[in-house]
This record gives C-alpha cells, sequence and structure tokens, in this order.
C-alpha cells in the first residue's frame, strides 16, 4: 500500500544507492528536480489521481506560423526594451503567486510578502514579480512585474535564436540508466514522468535559456535576496534561482505551508553538495521552530544552507491591524478543506454531516486556495441534508485565515497547513485523515493537536467527547512578530 512514509523511503533508497548528488546536465544540478518531480508524481499516484487532460492543438499553415512569429518577435524586442528601460534599483524581488493573496480593504494582498512589506513600510524597496496571472487592484501596484508576460515575450524571442544556436550537451549521470530501470519497481508511471536522459537534457536547454532574462533583469534591478515561496515544480522559477544562485545573490525559500519530515522538498537530503545544489535555495525561511529542524537537520552536512525561524506574518500583521480577532463565544468549528484529488463526498461524509446537525455550532467550511469543489454542488449536498443553515462556506481570498481561525474554537482538517497557523493562534486543531497523522507526526501531542481517524466506527462519539473537553481550555496563544526581510 502506497503511503507518504514509503514513497519517501522508496526515493531516499534510490538516493542512497546512486550518486545523484554529482549528477548535472548543462551546468544544472539536476537530482532536485528529478527527486522532487517524482515525489509528487508518486503522491498523486497514492491519491489515484493519475489523470492528463488532453488539449486540442490548433493548426496554422506554415506561411501564417512564419509571418506570425515574425510579428511576435517584433512586438517581443519591443516591449521587452521598454520593460527592462524601466527597471530600477530594489533590494528584493519576492516571487509570488495570485493564490497567495486575499482580497483585504479593496486590494489583492500577498498575505506572507505584502504583511512585511506594509507593516515595515518596504513599498519602496521591493519588487513582486508575479509569475502566474495578475489580478487588477493588487496592492503596491507600482512594484508588480508581470512575470509571466513579459517571460513569454522573451520566450518568442529566444526560439528564434536557438535554431541558429546549438550547444554540445556536457552530461554527467553516472548510474543514471541502472536508475531508470528502478523506477520501475516503484510502479511510476514512466511515461508520464518524463525523466529519461533525453527529458533531461531538453529540459535543461530550456532553463539555461530562460536564465539569460533573468540575468539581464538581476543586473537591472542589483537585488540583495530573491524570496520564493515554494522554491521548486515550475520552470520559470527554476531558471530564477539557478541564475541568482550563479550570480551570487543570496537565494531564500519562505515558508508557505507544512514542511513536515515526509515532504522530500524539505526534508532528508541526504546526499548534497558542501556548497549545496544550484537548484536548491540557499536559506529556508520558517514559521515555526519545527519546521526549521526539519530543514537543519539535513542542511547541517553543507557549508552554506541556512534555516531561520521567521514566524508566519501575516498572523502578526492581521492582529496588530485589528487590535484582537478573537471570539470568546466558542460557538463555531472551522473545518478547512483539501483540494484535488479530494471530491465533496469525501469532504462532507455522512459521519461529517452527523456531527453538523447533532452538535450545536456552526461550521465554517473554508475552501482551499486552489479550490476544485462545484460551489452549486456542495449547497445542494448542504440543502439535501438540512444542514445548510448551520454551515458557511468561506473562500480563501475574501476571508483573512487570521480571522477565521481566532473566531473558531477547534480546527478540524485531514491534512491542511492551516494545521501550524491554528497552533500559533492558539486554536487545536483535530486531524480526521491518516495522512494527515503522516504528515503532522511530530505535532500530534494531544495537548493541542489531536488525530481521530474518520473511519473508525465511533468516529463522532469521539469527536464530540473531545470537543467537550476542549471547550473548558483557554490554549496560550503564540506572540507573533512581523519579520522584516532586510534584516
Amino acid at each position: 500500500m502506497f503511503t507518504q512514509q514509503k514513497i519517501k523511503d522508496d526515493i531516499l533508497s534510490l538516493e542512497k544507492k546512486y550518486t545523484v548528488d554529482s549528477w548535472q546536465v548543462n551546468g544544472i544540478d539536476i537530482w532536485p528536480y528529478i527527486r522532487i518531480k517524482l515525489y509528487i508524481h508518486m503522491l498523486v499516484l497514492m491519491n489515484k489521481t493519475n489523470v492528463q487532460a488532453k488539449g486540442n492543438s490548433s493548426k496554422k499553415s506554415s506561411k501564417n506560423r512564419i509571418i506570425y512569429r515574425i510579428v511576435s518577435v517584433s512586438k517581443a524586442i519591443v516591449a521587452l526594451y521598454f520593460f527592462f528601460s524601466k527597471i530600477k534599483h530594489k533590494k528584493i524581488i519576492f516571487f509570488g503567486s495570485h493564490i497567495h493573496r486575499v482580497f483585504q480593504d479593496g486590494l489583492y494582498f500577498n498575505r506572507f510578502y505584502d504583511a512585511m512589506i506594509d507593516y515595515h513600510n518596504l513599498q519602496d524597496e521591493v519588487y513582486v514579480a508575479e509569475y502566474q496571472k495578475v489580478d487588477n487592484l493588487l496592492y503596491n501596484q507600482k512594484a508588480v512585474i508581470p512575470l509571466r508576460k513579459y517571460l513569454n515575450h522573451y520566450k518568442s524571442k529566444v526560439k528564434i535564436n536557438s535554431f541558429f544556436n546549438r550547444t554540445k550537451n556536457e552530461i554527467h549521470l553516472y548510474g543514471y540508466d541502472d536508475f531508470y530501470d528502478d523506477l520501475k519497481g516503484l510502479n511510476a508511471d514512466l511515461d508520464t514522468l518524463k525523466i529519461r536522459t533525453l527529458d533531461l537534457i531538453k529540459w535543461a536547454n530550456k532553463i539555461n535559456r530562460r536564465r539569460s532574462f533573468f540575468r539581464r533583469l538581476y543586473k537591472r534591478i542589483r537585488p540583495e535576496k530573491i524570496i520564493f515561496l515554494g522554491y521548486y515544480g515550475l520552470d520559470d522559477l527554476y531558471a530564477a534561482l539557478i541564475e541568482a544562485n550563479e550570480m551570487h545573490i543570496k537565494t531564500i525559500d519562505f515558508q508557505h505551508g507544512p514542511q513536515t519530515n515526509i515532504h522530500l522538498a524539505y526534508t532528508a537530503w541526504n546526499k548534497i553538495p558542501s556548497k549545496g545544489f544550484n537548484t536548491m535555495p540557499k536559506e529556508f525561511w520558517n514559521w515555526d521552530e519545527a519546521s526549521k529542524i526539519s530543514i537543519e537537520e539535513w542542511a547541517k552536512s553543507t557549508s552554506t544552507i541556512k534555516a531561520k525561524k521567521v514566524g508566519q506574518p501575516f498572523l502578526g500583521y492581521w492582529i496588530n491591524k485589528v487590535g484582537s480577532v478573537y471570539n470568546d463565544s466558542k460557538n463555531k468549528i472551522i473545518y478547512s478543506l483539501q483540494t484535488y484529488p479530494f471530491t465533496i463526498s469525501d469532504l462532507i461524509t455522512p459521519k461529517i454531516i452527523s456531527l453538523i446537525n447533532e452538535m450545536d455550532f456552526v461550521w465554517v467550511l473554508r475552501l482551499h486556495p486552489r479550490n476544485n469543489l462545484d460551489l452549486e454542488e456542495l449547497k445542494d449536498v448542504l440543502a439535501i441534508n438540512k444542514i445548510q443553515h448551520k454551515v458557511i462556506v468561506e473562500n480563501a481570498f475574501s476571508s483573512p485565515l487570521p480571522q477565521s481561525l481566532a473566531s473558531s474554537f477547534v480546527h478540524i482538517t485531514n491534512y491542511s497547513g492551516c494545521l501550524i497557523e491554528a497552533v500559533q493562534l492558539g486554536v487545536p486543531t483535530v486531524l480526521i485523515n491518516e495522512v494527515g497523522k503522516e504528515m503532522f507526526t511530530q505535532y500530534i501531542d494531544n495537548q493541542i493537536v489531536f488525530y481521530i481517524n474518520k473511519d473508525i466506527s465511533n468516529f463522532e462519539k469521539q469527536i464530540k467527547l473531545l470537543i467537550k473537553e476542549l471547550k473548558l481550555i483557554d490554549f496560550e496563544k503564540e506572540n507573533i512578530e512581523i519579520y522584516n526581510p532586510l534584516s
């Protein structure tokens, strides 16, 4: 049976067997890319979600394609010229996405970055590079770089150059063919995974082409620090990270969710060069001590990688902004929902429906920032079971998490990273999924974090007894400061 621990053990066994710390393709340290991609792929298989969308490609005639490409490249060159000419020196570049924002005071506010920027008055010291879609009405709009827009221009320009500039590949993948054969024993879908040697060469060349955009950008901005909310998973971010490391700019991963001892982007890097991989950041800024320790356990074997506890800035920012968000009425339970592959029936089970019906509380169903649930279907399920009057469906973008947590007296989840923030606000959490138990083992103390498996026969009874006990306890809240990223 797949479990997260089994996936971790299997990947670390391969890591131990091969000289992965020496694998390079065209100057790029390839193991972090492979390891994290394999980890996420196996998680998808564990959840039986190996579903691929088939896109429809429209074909243009050869002549039209040539004309279109010439026009695109011409526009790209002009747009890039004006873009780079307006770029100024700043001390920090933050890389972020719309999924990190909440709607606050009429503006979309990055709950990690903007909390620090606003509190420490850093509006003129930073750029925020949005690497996915860019919303209107952004906080500190003048500092926002619509990264995808200008990178797409750059890719159009570079695609032409790549036809004429052919470079010889430099490959150091000792033992990789045997490693690839071993993957078959993990039942990985190798066609989907796309990490054959040829795939790695294509990927490395693509990354190296994009790096020149960031080299030019960094030379204009001359930043002291580059900060990511998750350094892995997107090719544009890998290019930004590798180039910053090459230019000796401090690279930082700012925690955006759980970094537990089974998350293979953040734990148990047992084979790593002393100077670190160029595909990983040099610093990790963590919300809490447990996350920091998870990094330090392997980073101590390097000479360059450090971890630092800086807290979750949005918690401190919100409390400072409103004075107090705490509600002593203790009549709300917040249930933070998962996204894909979970369905409504996975989350709103008969046992959950029974608890909502029988308990004298309002239940706040907090949607995931990347919510995939059909809201009309969810409303229908609540109405059919006659519990809609006891439920509030809460959008993650319009309702600040600190306020929602602090106005509830207990937090229930399958395995949401909201657990860490709840603990810091003194709100007890009940994990109800076995995956959650795996992920948050080091947090489960039966004092403020508990585990009750939703599949046991007396689940409802256990929840009711625990909640009855929790109502009698006043939990201590952590002192949360707002870190200055220029420190």
